[in-house]
């Protein structure tokens, strides 16, 4: 009789975000449905397996995107959805800033919005409707 390993698994990931205002920035992401919950002097915001840990900066000049940066990603955080299409709608009609897209295609569709710290957060994946 052969043993089985037991591997644990990973649920989920958090991403923390060093921002200039807490309220500011935690008014923006409750404007695009993400939930709120404060936690020990930072806020999570969360909307589906994604969260944002918060965190105030204590030096505003702290807080430098690395999407702002020479040589950095054109995002900070990626997040994956099944309808790119209904989430750049919905954001777009509350008023984020999109800085890239929406490029769509049959093999990957994305779009990149800027929040109110200056991150990029890009979404990709599928789309809702036919539009090819």
């Amino acid at each position: 009789m052969s043993e089985q390993t037991v591997v644990a698994k990973i649920s989920g990931s958090s991403i923390v975000l060093l921002v200039r205002d807490i309220q500011v920035a935690s008014d923006f992401y409750k404007n695009l449905g993400f939930s709120y919950e404060e936690i020990g002097g930072h806020v999570h915001v969360s909307r589906g397996n994604i969260t944002f840990i918060l965190h105030p900066a204590v030096n505003k000049e702290d807080v430098k995107p690395s999407s702002s940066v020479e040589g950095g990603l054109y995002f900070d955080a990626f997040a994956y959805t099944d309808a790119v299409d209904l989430l750049f709608d919905e954001c777009l009609a509350k008023g984020a800033e999109i800085v890239n897209g929406p490029n769509y295609s049959e093999q990957w569709s994305e779009f990149t919005m800027k929040d109110a710290d200056g991150y990029h957060i890009a979404f990709g994946g599928g789309v809702s409707k036919k539009l090819f």
